[in-house]
């Protein structure tokens, strides 16, 4: 997205870091996961054993109200549906122009 959707209060990390954090924590859970399993073949019972969670969350939205999808109703002329369907009839009514009848 482009930097004027971006305010000047919020300092986003940088993409590099993002992404070492976020391998960081599928490496983590995935090691938890690969215990579970010996866990759960030396014999415990699956209902015993804690199952790890995700500890990190990359943050979509600082804001809750933003995330929410929009009141805007849907231009449905701005839609294909409705640019084949106008292309369709316009066939039609050419048709019927040329047809003898």
């Amino acid at each position: 997205m482009s930097n004027r959707h971006r305010t000047g209060d919020v300092v986003l990390p940088h993409p590099e870091e993002r992404r070492v954090h976020a391998r960081s924590e599928r490496h983590r859970v995935n090691t938890a996961l690969a215990d579970i399993t010996g866990q759960i073949q030396g014999g415990a019972e699956p209902d015993e054993v804690i199952e790890p969670g995700i500890g990190f969350r990359a943050e979509r939205h600082h804001d809750p109200a933003k995330a929410r999808p929009s009141q805007r109703r849907r231009r449905h002329w701005k839609l294909k549906m409705w640019k084949r369907r106008s292309a369709a009839r316009r066939i039609k009514a050419a048709m019927e122009r040329f047809t003898p009848g």
